[in-house]
């Protein structure tokens, strides 16, 4: 059962349950003498622990996903989604401090899990996505401050060419392959492969719209899918070259989920196994050259994978990947990991308490209380409307 399936069908009962006993309690109120009026609570008391059953499930492991820690990141087009502010950082980290938690490397929860232990409630991994330096300049100093381990995914065509560690001057782009070796040697630290791309495809003739000067970035997939090979400065030129202005922007899928479409032909199922047989087995052997390690885990571009993508991946020799929709709980398959996606601005602004309330809620939720999630849902229903509202009138997310 997929997580979002499970937190709808244990809120419905709680709140049917709960209903229910409600207005039994009126009705005895209401209905019953002044002396048996007592009933009423007993009613009430009931229905809430009737409803407690629904509300709390088995334990599970909060796998938390960032990407970019950086205090300017809008060379991003989508920095709006997946960049957190260094201060907002640190307030999470000092959140999951507080409320002694127990953060865990992920190749040791998955050794852990291939060897049926049981989930230790309380648990919580921490992943960084894409490879950004900002994670190095800001992420990682961070980390070692609060001593929390932590798994750092990184893309091959956007790992920058340079040398040496960067430890000022501009924040934007990629780590370096020394940088990452840097990482990988601090204990606690991991670095895992993120695929070789990070690609999209197109997946039918269908245009859904034009590249133009405004939008070329957001769709920037374009560009790197006409151009194999490094990728890593991509965001620097002006206007776009492979795919320039004008060309048409087809409806696309993950390059590692599902098969392509190009000039009128789908690509078959075997071609597409191959495909990501490739890529993994291409980030297996340039981790083993460049960091001296072998991969154990690896990370689906987007959390997304065809049905074979696993077995794939197994026979590879990766112990686990990731693109679940569950828990982490004990009964989940223990070569997949499921994660949720961390960001900014929890009510649309930044502001720290909430940000602090939302990790909180978001943490505990996973690991199985669903009380949390009465909190959760308005917090993101109030931060939709403020982006639409900050859409409408032009604000800057940075």
């Amino acid at each position: 059962m997929t997580r979002k399936r499970e937190r709808t069908r244990r809120t419905l009962s709680w709140a049917g349950t709960v209903a229910a006993a409600i207005v039994l309690a009126v009705s005895a109120w209401l209905l019953l003498p002044a002396p048996w009026h007592w009933s009423s609570l007993a009613l009430l008391a009931a229905g809430f622990a009737l409803g407690h059953r629904h509300m709390v499930a088995p334990a599970g492991i909060a796998v938390l996903t960032y990407h970019s820690v950086s205090p300017d990141p809008r060379w991003l087009p989508w920095s709006r989604e997946i960049a957190v502010h260094p201060t907002t950082f640190e307030r999470h980290l000092g959140v999951l401090r507080h409320m002694g938690v127990e953060i865990v490397g992920s190749r040791a929860m998955t050794e852990r899990r291939h060897a049926g232990a049981p989930v230790t409630p309380g648990q919580v991994v921490l992943h960084f996505d894409d490879g950004y330096l900002d994670n190095f300049r800001f992420a990682a100093p961070l980390l070692r401050a609060f001593e929390a381990p932590a798994t750092f995914f990184a893309s091959l065509d956007f790992v920058d060419p340079g040398s040496g560690l960067r430890v000022e001057g501009p924040v934007d782009g990629y780590m370096n392959w020394d940088e990452l070796a840097k990482i990988e040697a601090q204990p606690g630290f991991e670095v895992e492969p993120h695929g070789v791309a990070h690609a999209r495809v197109p997946v039918s003739d269908r245009v859904v719209g034009r590249v133009d000067a405004t939008n070329w970035r957001a769709h920037a997939w374009l560009q790197w899918d006409a151009t194999p090979g490094a990728k890593y400065d991509w965001y620097r030129r002006d206007l776009p070259t492979a795919m320039p202005v004008g060309s048409p922007i087809p409806m696309s899928g993950l390059a590692l989920a599902e098969r392509g479409y190009r000039d009128g032909v789908r690509e078959s199922v075997q071609t597409l196994h191959g495909r990501i047989a490739g890529d993994l087995s291409l980030c297996r052997a340039t981790f083993e050259q460049r960091l001296g390690i072998s991969p154990r885990l690896f990370c689906w571009p987007e959390n997304k994978l065809c049905d074979e993508g696993r077995i794939i991946a197994r026979d590879l020799g990766y112990r686990a990947t990731t693109g679940g929709r569950g828990r982490n709980t004990a009964d989940e398959p223990a070569d997949t990991i499921s994660r949720i996606h961390v960001n900014d601005r929890a009510l649309g602004f930044r502001w720290l308490p909430a940000e602090a309330l939302y990790l909180r809620a978001a943490v505990r939720l996973m690991q199985g209380n669903h009380y949390w999630y009465l909190l959760l849902a308005p917090m993101q229903v109030v931060r939709r409307m403020v982006f639409a509202f900050r859409r409408r009138f032009g604000a800057d997310f940075a």
